[in-house]
């Protein structure tokens, strides 16, 4: 067994396979005492084939991977943290989340970000950070889960912004209503199996909508893009 740290937990994971620990070596902490243990079991490695959205088959090390992560997130709420499917980056000290259905290009926006701003941004996670409710405020954090581009750093960053995309001719960015935060953010959070554990999760969803501001964006592919969604985001006063 090793140990390591996501979202600032502790946890021991048990592999039969060395993709995880491969992925997964920038979060070792073999000194830190682990909050609970996690393993995948052959019926776990089975179930995540079957929520594949195509027919491939995987090998197991990397079903163990995703795995191992469902896991982890359901615990991980008894400890405040979330995930968040989305691409969220850090820029100036604060970080902003883009998200949306698979597809529309959630990814693409954040390398305009990139583009745009140069070495003033990191990416924190591309694909599927941790939200974590600290007593100083909401924070992203990144992980090795993170997307066909393996974009994402093992630091955290105080959550300013979440913005929801879909695409359009020319780019503009709204103040999203509190009924369609929630509905964006329930189609991207993960929803643990445990009833109480998702309980949890609605109050966190709620959280964020009365704490963060949240934005709807019709996009491009243009830079023009990355500096509209900054200029509307940046004071959070939009």
């Amino acid at each position: 067994m090793k140990v390591y740290k996501f979202g600032d937990i502790p946890v021991g994971v048990e592999t039969r396979g060395v993709y995880f620990n491969d992925n997964c070596i920038n979060y070792l902490a073999e000194k830190a005492k682990p909050e609970f243990v996690i393993k995948a079991t052959d019926k776990d490695l089975e179930f995540e084939q079957m929520q594949s959205e195509d027919d491939q088959t995987y090998p197991k090390s990397y079903l163990e991977f995703i795995a191992l992560y469902r896991k982890f997130c359901e615990k991980a709420i008894d400890y405040g943290v979330i995930l968040v499917h989305g691409s969220v980056l850090e820029i100036d000290g604060k970080a902003y989340m883009f998200s949306a259905p698979s597809g529309t290009g959630k990814s693409t926006h954040a390398k305009l970000w990139r583009d745009c701003f140069g070495d003033r941004v990191t990416m924190i996670n591309d694909d599927k950070p941790l939200i974590k409710f600290r007593e100083d405020g909401i924070y992203a954090y990144g992980t090795p889960w993170d997307g066909k581009h393996h974009l994402s750093t093992n630091m955290k960053a105080k959550l300013a912004g979440i913005c929801f995309l879909h695409q359009a001719k020319e780019n503009h960015i709204e103040k999203a209503t509190k009924e369609n935060a929630v509905k964006h953010l329930m189609n991207q959070v993960y929803r643990p199996r445990d009833i109480m554990a998702m309980s949890k999760t609605l109050e966190y969803v709620d959280k964020i909508v009365n704490e963060i501001p949240i934005y709807e964006m019709g996009c491009n592919i243009s830079k023009e893009a990355a500096a509209v969604a900054y200029d509307a985001m940046k004071d959070g006063t939009l």
